[in-house]
């Protein structure tokens, strides 16, 4: 195991079993202060003197409690270290234990609290030590002075320790936030594709099928008066089928995958807006239209809106109507205009509006940041008007 995996083993195992962890922190600075008091002065040899051990011994002990209380913790091993180098020739050394507790304060409280607790560590033991020594000055300067930076380094780990862990908390908010995102934009963009396929064969589907319904209606009405007309009608019928197979074909094959031959054809617009208004005359439906304006230039999608729009107005007027319709297309500066009127037939279905080709023609024009009205007019007509704008949306 490597010198990383192993001390992240170790940080697992304390995070784990924080109260052990601590207990064994407290018996290994026992363990390693102890020598240092033992031979801290030469003039006196054996033993050190019994209540500082024992008083350094509760200090360490209370550190079992530092995650917990970490301010009571420092209150109290700083009151038994200063009470310990009072009682001994002043050995800063117990100041350890204070130490430690500085360290857990500075990585748990708030930065005034840090600097504050320092600050008073240092002093107590500053004073502490020359009233052991008996002089504010001895061959190494002012006793006890160097627990001023004793302290301030053990506070400064603690916080850098502190703000190294909500960096990386932040890291990993800001990961899991990113992941969540991701996931989120995802879901949406395969809810968009769905819905965008969606309403592109319901388009494809919508217009031919009433082609071949109405021409099926027409063959069944002359097949025995008029075979001729009836296999006009039926060869509309079977070109219109070919038309729909051939565009489903082509919306499809936007799921393949890709080691899958790719569909060719192109993608409907405005330029073809001519064979569709053949189309929608050979299926009987009387269209007089005109076209104004330059009809290139426009975005692919704006331009696939604007073919698709006409498309859904010309078969409602095919299915809805009295078997007549207008349509005007101006191509302006700031964008494609259209408009198609048509008698409502009074004995057909009622269109109120509210059906899935009308929400799908307002949800492709709002896509683009378009302009939809659509309603009956007060002489009668129901009228569509859509304006395609040029800039992207």
């Amino acid at each position: 195991m490597t010198a990383g995996g192993a001390l992240a083993a170790r940080r697992r195992w304390s995070a784990a079993h924080p109260r052990l962890a601590d207990a064994c922190l407290a018996a290994l600075l026992v363990l390693l202060v102890l020598p240092t008091l033992v031979i801290r002065n030469p003039e006196f040899p054996g033993s050190p003197d019994g209540w500082s051990l024992a008083v350094f011994a509760l200090a360490a002990a209370a550190l079992v409690f530092r995650r917990e209380q970490p301010l009571r913790v420092w209150a109290f091993a700083t009151v038994a270290g200063v009470a310990g180098v009072l009682q001994s020739d002043g050995s800063i050394v117990l100041a350890a234990t204070t130490c430690v507790a500085l360290y857990t304060v500075g990585s748990r409280l708030p930065l005034r609290s840090v600097v504050l607790a320092s600050v008073v560590s240092g002093v107590a033991y500053t004073l502490a030590a020359v009233v052991a020594e008996g002089d504010w000055l001895d061959e190494r300067g002012v006793p006890g002075l160097q627990t001023f930076a004793w302290s301030a380094a053990a506070s400064a780990v603690g916080v850098a320790v502190r703000s190294h862990r909500a960096t990386l908390a932040a890291a990993e908010a800001r990961a899991l936030q990113a992941e969540l995102t991701r996931e989120e934009e995802a879901e949406r963009r395969v809810s968009d594709e769905r819905l965008r396929i969606a309403r592109e064969l319901h388009d494809v589907v919508a217009h031919h099928i009433s082609v071949v319904n109405v021409q099926a209606g027409v063959a069944r009405h002359l097949l025995d008066a008029d075979p001729d007309q009836a296999r006009a009608a039926l060869d509309l019928v079977r070109d219109a089928s070919k038309t729909v197979l051939s565009e489903m074909s082509t919306v499809v094959g936007l799921l393949r995958t890709a080691g899958e031959e790719a569909p060719t054809d192109p993608t409907p617009g405005m330029a073809r807006v001519g064979e569709l208004a053949d189309s929608i005359r050979q299926a009987g439906l009387d269209l007089t239209w005109t076209v104004s304006g330059e009809l290139e230039g426009l975005p692919a999608i704006h331009d696939l809106t604007a073919y698709r729009v006409v498309q859904e107005a010309l078969t409602n007027a095919l299915r809805y109507g009295t078997g007549a319709a207008t349509m005007v297309v101006d191509s302006r500066p700031e964008g494609v205009s259209i408009e198609v009127r048509n008698e409502v037939s009074r004995n057909g279905p009622h269109r109120s509006g509210g059906g899935h080709g009308l929400i799908g023609m307002r949800e492709r024009v709002d896509a683009v940041r378009g302009r939809l009205a659509a309603g009956p007019e007060p002489d009668g007509a129901y009228r569509v008007s859509v304006l395609i704008p040029r800039d992207p949306a």
